[in-house]
């Protein structure tokens, strides 16, 4: 295990991981018929893992430059479709580590009259063998391309998936900003035009404090919380030192 995943045991962030898993559940029967009035449902929730998971592993999420509410997790395919990139309260787009596993942990919440549901929900493990690392001792870059058979969630079914994605992390160094200078960025002014008043465009920036302006990994939410915990004064500090724990986990310091 790396200094993180040390640190984290037995701190706040496995409690609110438990409680969320126990959430999950939840969620999981309440998406069920859904699949009638959403086909894609019934066939992206899935697991390659021991059901109901233990998530004590720090997770990281997979984050767009800029974190915008429509654009926040980086793409992921299953079957050749796209998963839904935007920010919703209960979704993620992480990676973890366990054993010699790279595990791919991602959902999406969505509603519909009132009622809420996922969108999906995938839990993926990978072997050496399966997943690729690219490291140019600034930018680093983790991806997979293959076919995995899973259990279907809904039925109980096993099924053939094809999963993709190139989850990319690029040196952070000067490329965090504050909110307020995010706002006054060319990028969000070409997106957005000169408009003073675009709203809460960054899902991210009232929790954390700041903006990250390239493609990056960040500590999932509830790891962000126990940061003091797990030995970083203030968000930012954490969000500085994850490429260290990604490094300690590949090995790539070695190399």
């Amino acid at each position: 295990m790396c200094r993180l995943c040390i640190a984290a045991e037995n701190s706040s962030y496995e409690s609110r991981m438990d409680a969320s898993v126990q959430e999950d559940m939840k969620l999981i029967e309440k998406t069920k018929g859904k699949e009638e009035k959403f086909p894609s449902v019934g066939h992206s929730l899935l697991t390659t893992i021991n059901f109901p998971p233990v998530l004590h592993a720090p997770l990281f999420e997979a984050r767009n430059a800029y974190t915008l509410i429509n654009n926040y997790f980086q793409q992921l395919m299953l079957d050749g479709n796209r998963m839904g990139a935007m920010f919703s309260g209960g979704s993620t787009r992480s990676i973890f580590f366990s054993d010699d596993y790279l595990v791919l942990f991602s959902k999406s919440v969505a509603q519909d009259s009132g009622s809420t549901f996922f969108g999906h929900y995938l839990l993926f493990h990978f072997t050496k063998e399966e997943y690729k690392v690219k490291w140019d001792g600034s930018n680093l870059s983790i991806s997979v391309d293959c076919r995995k058979k899973a259990k279907n969630l809904l039925t109980g079914e096993a099924e053939g998936h094809a999963i993709s994605f190139n989850f990319l992390h690029h040196n952070v160094e000067g490329r965090i900003l504050k909110k307020e200078e995010a706002m006054r960025s060319d990028y969000i002014r070409k997106i957005y035009g000169a408009r003073g008043e675009m709203g809460n465009i960054f899902a991210s920036a009232d929790l954390e404090g700041y903006i990250v302006t390239v493609p990056h990994f960040s500590p999932h939410p509830y790891l962000l919380q126990a940061g003091a915990e797990l030995g970083h004064p203030t968000n930012r500090h954490f969000q500085e030192h994850v490429l260290d724990y990604l490094k300690e986990h590949l090995n790539l310091d070695k190399k």
